[in-house]
């Protein structure tokens, strides 16, 4: 038992120093840390990442919203909301396909706004999340981008539209 209590130890502290490495002056260092949280799947993990979205330096947070998307903690959806407010393109972007991850329906409202957004690439990542989701009550709004401008906003809007009509029919 003692073994087992001193690896869980001794992982405690390796998470905790990546966490602090989150803090680092050095960007290159906070994106390894947030990269390497990712991988971790750990609660406190999850909130370390959820408190450095609000880094100054933008790809930073990109890889930030990367992480908290593959891990796909419902905790981590108000957070990604609120830091879409002037966010640079990758990061809607990024938010946008982390919300899809996580698939929790409270972030339809915010996708569908982001269905108008003026980048086509974030365009493309809400109607895709969008259809992970499943919610039948924005098929419409979806379907007005089967004639947009982008073909990579219209591929996307197809498929959501398949993905959102097999939840709906089976």
């Amino acid at each position: 038992m003692e073994i087992v209590q001193r690896k869980i130890l001794r992982e405690e502290r390796s998470i905790q120093i990546i966490i602090d490495q989150l803090n680092h002056v050095s960007i290159p260092y906070r994106i390894k840390a947030a990269t390497e949280l990712g991988k971790i799947h750990h609660p406190v993990a999850v909130a370390a990442l959820i408190r450095s979205l609000q880094d100054e330096e933008s790809d930073v947070v990109h890889v930030v919203v990367r992480s908290i998307s593959s891990i796909g903690d419902v905790s981590a959806v108000d957070p990604l909301i609120e830091r879409l407010a002037g966010a640079d393109r990758w990061v809607r972007r990024g938010v946008a396909h982390a919300l899809g991850e996580i698939r929790d329906p409270r972030a339809v409202p915010t996708l569908t706004m982001l269905l108008d957004d003026e980048r086509g690439e974030v365009r493309a990542a809400a109607a895709e999340a969008l259809g992970k989701i499943g919610d039948p009550s924005v098929a419409a709004k979806i379907r007005t981008l089967l004639d947009d401008e982008k073909d990579i906003v219209q591929d996307a809007a197809w498929e959501a539209l398949r993905a959102i009509s097999e939840r709906t029919e089976g």
